[in-house]
């Protein structure tokens, strides 16, 4: 009977002793791995399914089943290191896997935490023992309890290491933004990067021809400068496709464009990762940009774009650039983080809130917005409005407005590329100084569509009444 107890006791200090291991391993403060541009904070949950997740803040999770036993690894992105990931993109040829690469680092690593939690649950196992109300504790069942907590974890862990599968992230599991990720990667892995080259390299020649176009037609607006007349571009949705950038320097070099207006959408997911990736885009593009909010931008992005020499960034209220009064009023989702979908009840909101704006200014010489539904209430008065958001370009004279959507400059930036309905658009608006109103008034505007791949063009010419 004695024996008996004495094994019942030893087994329930084992179990105690592994009890305790779980608790501190569970809630082990997560440490950091470098993989050379990436850093992440990894931790391991004992009463796992067997998964791996891997977190984007804030764009999301993946998380893929990818080995067995009970253990979840969890892997949280804290910092790229974007001078190392450029020197380590420019080494890897595109024969190669950069995944590969980044897979065998973070392998090496994970490890690594592994030999260092096979430790930690030795000592515990050794110091759970002095714990256990016994006063038989020696030496030898000290190393007996820890032994058995490393024993156990390691098994644990040459389960996951042995069984883990890298290839189940092709059948993950995407949370938050990062649902698009699947399609996105595929598009770029194909095709994507070769077509944005070549569309780079196609806009030289279609904004020459344009350009002779419309001096044939005598409306160009690379003539000289007449005294008063002011020239736009319009721009808008640019989401994050470079050609676009190439497509804005071609115009602002063949025309005298004065001042460029962004009716947002300058990014897709609205982080700082991707402006970095943007920062030298304007670079050559040395004209004034007021830039309005979109529902894909962020706080992060607009205060990034606040710090450009060149971009006036109108949340809400008036601005006065380049001799013009522009009303303007953010989307509310660029207020926030995450992307959200504003109610109605939001929309009619921003809608009040913008006409109330323009009714109590002195002067107002155009109205830009990026979602056209806020709008609603200023169709009126002869009102000159830009917007955005629907990626459809239209010019519209309704005798007492006009309104002008610049549709999407960037092709809706990856999405475009997946299905091939590449369609760039922008605006080229002039307006001129009226001293009898003390107001701007618009003369044209040009709308300018490239299509399709290889790319083709149209284009419309506007002339606006001055009455």
């Amino acid at each position: 009977m004695r024996s008996e107890m004495k094994i019942f006791n030893r087994c329930l200090k084992i179990v105690f002793s592994l009890a305790i291991m779980i608790v501190i391993i569970q809630f082990l403060s997560p440490i950091s791995i470098s993989t050379g541009a990436f850093e992440f904070e990894t931790s391991i949950k004992v009463l796992g399914s067997g998964k791996t997740q891997v977190c984007f803040p804030p764009l999301g999770n993946i998380t893929a089943s990818t080995h067995s036993g009970p253990l979840n690894i969890c892997l949280t992105l804290r910092n790229i290191n974007l001078e190392e990931l450029s020197e380590f993109a420019s080494t890897i040829s595109r024969a190669d896997s950069w995944s590969d690469n980044i897979y065998g680092q973070l392998k090496t690593n994970v490890i690594k935490y592994f030999l260092l939690l096979s430790l930690l649950a030795f000592i515990s196992g050794a110091v759970c023992c002095l714990l256990w109300p016994s006063y038989k504790n020696n030496k030898l069942e000290m190393l007996y309890s820890g032994l058995i907590n490393f024993l156990v974890l390691s098994l644990l862990i040459s389960v996951a290491v042995f069984s883990y599968n890298p290839k189940a992230f092709s059948h993950a599991e995407y949370e938050g933004i990062l649902e698009a990720a699947p399609w996105v990667f595929s598009v770029l892995e194909e095709e994507g990067i070769g077509i944005i080259e070549e569309i780079g390299l196609q806009f030289t020649d279609i904004v020459e021809n344009i350009s002779l176009m419309q001096k044939k037609m005598k409306t160009s607006a690379a003539v000289e400068k007449n005294s008063g007349i002011i020239n736009i571009l319009h721009i808008s949705d640019i989401h994050n496709n470079p050609a676009a950038f190439d497509f804005i320097r071609r115009i602002t070099d063949i025309y005298n464009i004065d001042l460029i207006i962004d009716t947002g959408d300058r990014v897709d997911y609205g982080t700082v990762l991707e402006m970095e990736f943007l920062a030298h885009s304007m670079d050559g593009i040395d004209v004034p940009c007021v830039f309005i909010p979109g529902n894909h931008d962020s706080p992060l992005v607009i205060e990034k774009l606040k710090m450009s020499e060149n971009v006036s960034v109108l949340e809400e209220g008036i601005m006065e650039t380049a001799g013009l009064r522009i009303a303007g009023l953010a989307d509310s989702s660029s207020r926030v983080a995450a992307m959200t979908v504003e109610s109605e009840d939001m929309i009619e909101d921003n809608a009040r809130k913008l006409a109330e704006t323009v009714s109590f200014a002195d002067r107002v010489d155009l109205i830009a917005v990026h979602n056209p539904a806020y709008l609603k209430y200023v169709r009126n008065n002869d009102h000159l409005l830009l917007s955005g958001h629907l990626h459809t370009p239209y010019v519209k004279d309704e005798g007492n407005y006009i309104e002008i959507n610049a549709g999407t400059t960037g092709a809706s930036g990856i999405r475009g590329i997946q299905n091939m309905d590449i369609n760039f658009s922008l605006v080229l608006l002039r307006m001129q100084y009226s001293e009898k109103k003390d107001a701007y008034s618009p003369l044209s505007a040009d709308l300018i569509e490239v299509k399709q791949f290889p790319l083709n063009y149209s284009f419309e010419h506007f002339v606006f009444d001055d009455d």
